[in-house]
C-alpha cells in the first residue's frame, strides 16, 4: 500500500538524541512504508523501556509525542514527475501517521 497511485520512494532522516552522532536514516519503497517504519521505531523503544511487558496498546498522541521528544525527524519524498525529493518536517509527518494509522483500522 502506498498513498496515491504511484510508489514515492522515501528516506527517513532520524536524529533520536541532541549529537549529530545519533543521526541516521531509513529508505523505503513508498510513504505507506515510512510510515510503518516510524510505528516499528517507536514499538521497538517502548519495548526496550518495558522489558517483560508483551501487550503493546497506543494511539495517536503517543506516537506524536515520540516525534516530539526526537531531536530531529524529516523525510525527503521523491516527486515522480522530476525525480527530486522533497522535504517534509515533523508536522508533515504526524499528519501522514493518522492517515496511515486511519488506513490500518479501516483495513481491519
Amino acid at each position: 500500500m502506498s498513498y496515491g497511485p504511484r510508489k514515492k520512494h522515501t528516506i527517513l532522516l532520524v536524529q533520536p538524541g541532541t549529537s549529530p552522532a545519533t543521526r541516521t536514516y531509513y529508505d523505503f519503497e513508498t510513504v505507506f512504508q515510512a510510515m510503518s517504519g516510524i510505528c516499528k521505531l517507536f514499538e521497538d523503544k517502548w519495548k526496550l523501556s518495558h522489558p517483560g511487558r508483551n501487550n503493546l496498546v497506543y494511539n495517536v498522541n503517543d506516537l506524536y509525542d515520540y516525534i516530539d521528544q526526537l531531536s530531529d525527524m524529516g523525510a525527503l519524498v521523491q516527486d515522480l514527475n522530476t525525480g527530486s525529493y522533497r522535504p517534509y518536517g515533523k508536522d508533515w509527518i504526524k499528519q501522514r501517521i493518522l492517515k496511515h494509522l486511519k488506513k490500518i483500522a479501516r483495513s481491519n
